[in-house]
Formats: C-alpha cells, sequence, structure tokens
C-alpha cells in the first residue's frame, strides 16, 4: 500500500543555481512517498514540465541516455509534482500566496553575477521576504501544531560573510543572519547550507571550461590558480534537503536546527588542477595559462557590461578566486546566533541511508558528463 503524500514541500527557484540543481533537488525529495514538491519561481513550468516527462513520459528513454548517478522517478506517485506556483523573490505577498499549506520552506534563490544592488534585492532582502511571508503563513496558520511551516533550508555559499567587500559574499552573509535571528523557539527550523563549487551534469563550471576548452588555444587561471576549492556533488546536496525535509523525524530536526551546514567533497583541488581536470575528461590538449589577477580585473571590466555570454567574468568573480573556498574547520567558524556547524559529511554519515553516506569523487562523476 502506497503512503499519502502529506507533506507540502516549496522548492523555491531552480537555480545550479540552473535549472538542473532544482531538478535534483525535486528527484531527491520525490523519492519520499509523504512529499508533495511544489516548483516555484518566476518561470517554474520548465522545471516542472522536465520533470513530468522525465516520470511519465520518457523517464525509460531519459535513464538509458544519462549516464550521471541520480536518482530516477520511476516509482513516483501522480500527486508526488503538484500544480507550480509564479512567484518572485522581491515580491513578499507572492511567496505568501506560493507557501499556503507548506511543511517546508527550500530556498534556492541567488545570483552569480550583477550590480550590488540585484545582490541586495535578490540575496538579502529576497531572502527578508522569505522570513517575513513565513511569519505571515505561521500566524494564519494559528498555533495547531500539525500546520504551518515547520522548517526552511537555505541555499548559501562557502565563504559568506556580511562584513566582505564582495556583494556576492556580503549578501550571502547578511541572509544567514536575517534567518538564524529570525525565529525564537517556537519558530521554524533552519538550516544552511554552505556548499564548495557544485558539480554534477548542467553544472556551469567544469561543463563552461570543457565547452571553452573547445574554442580557445589555452586555459586560463589566475595568479598561478593556487586557489583551492572543495567541489561537491550536487546530487549529495541533493540527498542532505531531502533527509532534512524530514520534519517528523525528531533526531534530523534536533540536529539541523540553527544549523550552519558546510557542504565540500571529499577532495580538494586548486584551480589549475580543476583545469586538468577539465581537460583530462574532456579528452583535450591544451596549455593553462596563469594571467596576473590585474589581467582577469580589466578583462572583467570589460566583458560585464556586455551580455552575459560563457567567456563572461566580473571584476568580483576575478577577487573572489583569491579566496580559498573549502570547508572550515568548526571551532574555526564564528557564530551568528549561536547555531550548530557541521559538515554535509558528517550529517550524512549521521542519517544517510548505507548508500548514500559516502560522498561522490569528482573523478568519478566527471567523466559522465563532460
Amino acid at each position: 500500500m502506497s503512503v499519502a503524500a502529506t507533506r507540502k514541500v516549496v522548492i523555491l527557484g531552480a537555480g545550479f543555481v540552473g535549472m538542473s540543481y532544482g531538478k535534483h533537488v525535486a528527484r531527491a525529495l520525490a523519492q519520499n512517498p509523504t512529499n508533495r514538491i511544489q516548483l516555484t519561481s518566476k518561470n517554474p513550468e520548465r522545471i516542472y514540465n522536465a520533470l513530468i516527462r522525465e516520470a511519465f513520459g520518457s523517464r525509460i528513454a531519459s535513464s538509458q541516455t544519462s549516464k550521471t548517478p541520480s536518482v530516477q522517478l520511476s516509482q513516483i506517485s501522480p500527486t508526488t509534482f503538484i500544480t507550480p506556483k509564479v512567484a518572485n523573490i522581491t515580491n513578499k505577498d507572492s511567496l505568501v500566496a506560493a507557501f499556503e499549506d507548506a511543511s517546508v520552506v527550500i530556498s534556492l534563490v541567488g545570483i552569480l553575477s550583477g550590480s550590488t544592488q540585484q545582490f541586495e534585492d535578490v540575496q538579502w532582502k529576497g531572502v527578508q521576504n522569505i522570513v517575513n511571508a513565513v511569519k505571515e503563513v505561521n500566524a494564519r496558520a494559528g498555533m495547531k501544531s500539525e500546520r504551518g511551516i515547520k522548517k526552511i533550508i537555505h541555499h548559501s555559499a562557502i565563504g559568506a560573510d556580511a562584513s566582505s567587500s564582495l556583494p556576492y559574499f556580503r549578501t550571502k552573509g547578511l541572509a544567514e543572519e536575517e534567518l538564524f535571528g529570525a525565529f525564537g523557539v517556537n519558530g521554524p527550523s533552519v538550516t544552511v547550507i554552505r556548499p564548495s563549487l557544485i558539480f554534477g551534469e548542467g553544472d556551469g563550471f567544469f561543463k563552461r571550461f570543457a565547452t571553452l576548452a573547445k574554442y580557445l588555444p589555452f586555459l586560463p587561471v589566475f595568479g598561478g590558480g593556487k586557489t583551492l576549492f572543495q567541489p561537491v556533488f550536487v546530487g549529495d546536496i541533493a540527498h542532505a534537503i531531502e533527509i532534512l525535509s524530514r520534519v517528523d523525524d525528531e533526531e534530523v530536526m534536533k540536529a539541523s536546527t540553527k544549523c550552519l551546514l558546510q557542504a565540500g567533497g571529499p577532495d580538494i583541488f586548486t584551480y589549475r588542477q580543476m583545469m586538468q581536470l577539465v581537460l583530462r575528461h574532456s579528452h583535450r590538449t591544451r596549455p593553462i595559462i596563469s594571467l596576473p589577477f590585474a589581467v582577469g580585473t580589466m578583462q572583467g571590466m570589460i566583458l560585464e557590461r556586455l551580455p552575459e555570454s560563457i567567456f563572461t567574468v566580473t571584476q568580483n568573480q576575478v577577487e573572489q578566486l583569491k579566496l580559498d573556498n573549502i570547508v572550515t574547520d568548526a571551532d574555526k567558524m564564528p557564530s551568528l546566533h549561536g547555531e550548530k556547524n557541521l559538515t554535509l559529511k558528517e550529517f550524512m554519515a549521521q542519517f544517510g541511508q548505507a548508500d548514500d553516506r559516502e560522498l561522490k569523487k569528482i573523478t568519478d562523476i566527471l567523466p559522465t558528463y563532460l
């Protein structure tokens, strides 16, 4: 006998924070029969239609053509994906309508480039709108324990810092402070996920450089390519989000309330080593040439004023490349509001199933989609 879907989970944003990230999260959530999944963004129909086709239309062909390890949608109920809702993170009222009757809100909204004002509107003030919308929905639900939003899961980034001079990191940090300081003991449980560079089919980094390698006579790195990264598989984050969404699991809720979850993969690479991986697994031979950061800054001054393309890099992105992007030891993490600090590795070791406790290695996944 199938379990009735009883928990409404809203995925806000479909971002890789392109469409692929939202699809991975939706697939993972769909494996839990208690979830009813509502996709919410400015244009949710695209990802909704793609998932419905995968689940009920061409899923056999899809599973044959995709080599990337990923949750399949072959056994889900027709009621798993409910009608998507259009909403804009800059409009609180649209969020209130989207969050009605929800138990879990998952925020994947974010931008990688834009003006300082755009970063503030989306990544900081947008989270303020989420907080205020959740408070309004819960006030309407009243004091009944079985109603209201019980969990907020927010996508942030390693390097988030409210005092940073870089708009991307500063607004991510301000959003974290907003979330951790917004609710008292009777409010929803909040978990913030800080990933390093995310990889997986459809990602915007490794696939992008594999494409660039087709057209450029070399692959560039800045400052010697010494910056450290800890790439994490999107499927591992998606599994963690599904577990975090189990609001009826007291152990999960206890461990993840006011929790900052750092998500790094099992291996650390320099920027140059990642370019070597791109070339190896896309079967191309190109020199990797180091350029001074100043050259990257000048390049950004020009390209950020042109329409966005595969060649686009901004001045702020070049500055971000000066900072290591790896998991920080918990005892070195500053506390924002007394939150817990966990790593994805620790969380999955405690709550994951036997087959997903070990985080995926980039060297095993890259060959499946480059």
